[in-house]
């Protein structure tokens, strides 16, 4: 298995409506789980079969970067592989 977690900073509450979009497409070949930790403050985990097949799915991560100019205060990513 494969993880990445995607923490981020909104510069406006007002920004969880794009998150919420985000949050009820439901992917059927890897989990999505998107969680808010304070007003601003929220994080994505993501997990997958595989790192190739994270790499096959960077839609939000794209989205969150693009957002970064606009709406987002910080974007940080962390990525890694099942520890067994």
């Amino acid at each position: 298995m494969y993880g990445r977690v995607i923490s981020f900073t909104l510069l406006a509450p007002s920004l969880w409506s794009i998150l919420d979009v985000a949050a009820k497409v439901n992917p059927t070949d890897f989990s999505r789980q998107i969680f808010k930790s304070g007003d601003n403050v929220g994080y994505v985990i993501e997990v997958f079969s595989s790192k190739a097949q994270a790499g096959k799915n960077i839609e939000l991560l794209k989205s969150l970067q693009g957002l970064k100019e606009q709406g987002m205060a910080k974007v940080q990513v962390t990525e890694g592989e099942e520890v067994t």
